[in-house]
């Protein structure tokens, strides 16, 4: 009896333990890209800019613990401030400005922002993220996409400050590879 009353009691620890494993909450901090191409836009060209989040669910992944517990990652604010400020940005650093309405537009689309844990040795989590983005001048329209991959490792879990940081980063590389393309850039420019 004793014994049976010792595992239970053991068991409810080891499930309690589990149990501190926690969701994750990622927000997005405002995006500062960095244009490092030659490539500019003329000084009185004004852009229309929107953005919007296509992806179906608040959850980008599953964190997981070297006992294989696991628990979500969630983005739970849409990321259309962030990507709409980041581009807006960009049109700045580009040389144009943006502006409430005009005939040269702007849409920043995030399409996929995913997270993935594998354990080994070391943790493993990676991150993609893909954003479309599509331009409107004169009736013509141009669409990109625009994707980053990458692997960050970690002797332990990472914390929640650590996937905010990767989450931020990788949509801000996703961001400059967009606003560094010139085949864009020559598009609103012409």
């Amino acid at each position: 009896m004793r014994k049976a009353f010792v595992g239970i009691i053991t068991g409810a620890i080891l499930l309690t333990g589990c149990s501190t494993f926690k969701p994750h909450q990622v927000s997005i901090e405002p995006l500062h890209p960095t244009v490092t191409t030659q490539a500019s836009l003329p000084s009185d060209l004004q852009i229309e800019v929107h953005s919007k989040d296509m992806r179906n669910s608040d959850t980008i992944g599953y964190r997981i613990s070297r006992l294989s517990d696991r628990a979500p990652v969630n983005l739970p604010t849409p990321a259309t401030d962030a990507l709409q400020q980041g581009a807006k940005v960009a049109v700045v650093r580009l040389g144009a400005a943006p502006a409430l309405s005009s005939d040269t537009r702007l849409t920043v689309q995030l399409q996929n922002l995913e997270y993935s844990a594998t354990q080994k040795a070391l943790q493993a989590v990676k991150l993609n993220a893909t954003i479309n983005v599509i331009a409107e001048k004169h009736g013509k329209f141009l669409s990109g996409n625009y994707s980053t991959e990458k692997e960050y490792q970690y002797a332990t879990t990472p914390s929640l400050a650590d996937n905010q940081k990767m989450v931020n980063e990788i949509l801000l590389m996703t961001v400059n590879r967009a606003f560094n393309d010139t085949k864009l850039i020559n598009f609103l420019a012409d």
